[in-house]
């Protein structure tokens, strides 16, 4: 299970790509919400469909230009 984990996937560059290889479309994102207005797979989305979107932390996991 650990081995399968999101984090662990993201770890190895297999998942979740970052924020900064998009970063015109994403400037001024600072919010969950916005991120699931495009990504939630129920809302006809924009970006990539998002298989958690019940997750809280959008920016936390995928924005790697925050310290």
């Amino acid at each position: 299970m650990i081995l399968g984990g999101c984090a662990y996937r993201h770890y190895l560059g297999l998942h979740g790509p970052s924020v900064r290889n998009h970063p015109e479309i994403h400037e001024g994102v600072t919010e969950d919400v916005e991120c699931l207005g495009c990504h939630h797979p129920e809302r006809d989305p924009v970006g990539p469909p998002t298989s958690h979107a019940q997750f809280a932390g959008c920016l936390k996991c995928h924005n790697d230009t925050v310290k």
